[in-house]
């Protein structure tokens, strides 16, 4: 799983509904994407890190929504490329 980094605790994971191959996995260290169901990971730079949970929208792949361990909520537009805080 290339991207990803190695010995870490993977804290969240989500998969498109509509495209499987999409991925998204919650670290300490960020948010990971993958457009290839996994075989390659990029990570999201502008994501937060501490993520604790993670959805993407059924009908909407592009909307997803991410959580932090000490309880922020963030919403992407465009598939994790920006976020924008939600409470």
């Amino acid at each position: 799983m290339g991207g990803l980094p190695a010995n870490k605790t993977m804290y969240t994971f989500a998969a498109g509904v509509t495209n499987p191959k999409v991925m998204f996995a919650g670290l300490r260290e960020g948010a990971f994407k993958s457009t290839d169901g996994g075989e390659s990971w990029k990570k999201l730079n502008s994501a937060p890190r501490d993520v604790a949970a993670l959805a993407i929208h059924p009908a909407k792949p592009e909307v997803v929504f991410l959580g932090t361990a000490d309880g922020k909520i963030f919403k992407s537009m465009d598939g994790g490329q920006t976020w924008r805080r939600q409470n």
